[in-house]
């Protein structure tokens, strides 16, 4: 039997969303009806990843014809997403959300410039702009408490 980049596709993300609801499994508000809490979001992306991995995965078993799925450059940028998301959800349970936010960003928006003509400052402007949207978004729309790591 052939595998196909469906099955691997779907697989991995099947993985990702597993690795991601162990992760917030180490959260310790408890998840309630009144107040879901932090695993809330991630969990319920966790989920997601889960049934569209499979979803993907299963129409990889039934479709043998394989289109152009990514070139080499485009393998690179999956995995380094993949690397940078498990980084940056390890890096925010010690460091906290202020630090490994801002520096997340810039590293993922430096990543994606190249080849572009962009400013450091521009970056460093889009990175602390999306983390307080994210910060207010959570803290004061949802109420939700972000990992603080030393500073918590």
């Amino acid at each position: 039997m052939k595998v196909t980049r469906d099955q691997i596709t779907g697989a991995v993300i099947v993985a990702l969303g597993i690795f991601v609801f162990v992760m917030i499994s180490s959260f310790k508000v408890p998840f309630k009806a009144s107040y879901p809490g932090p695993k809330a979001l991630p969990g319920l992306a966790a989920i997601g990843f889960v049934i569209c991995g499979a979803g993907i995965f299963l129409e990889g078993c039934r479709n043998k014809v394989e289109k152009t799925f990514l070139v080499k450059e485009g393998w690179i940028k999956l995995i380094v997403n993949i690397v940078a998301i498990a980084a940056y959800i390890l890096v925010m349970k010690y460091l906290g959300f202020f630090i490994a936010t801002p520096v997340y960003l810039y590293a993922l928006s430096t990543w994606y410039a190249k080849g572009y003509e962009t400013k450091p400052v521009t970056r460093i402007i889009f990175s602390l702009g999306m983390t307080a949207v994210i910060f207010l978004a959570y803290q004061i729309a949802f109420g939700y408490q972000l990992p603080m790591g030393i500073f918590g």
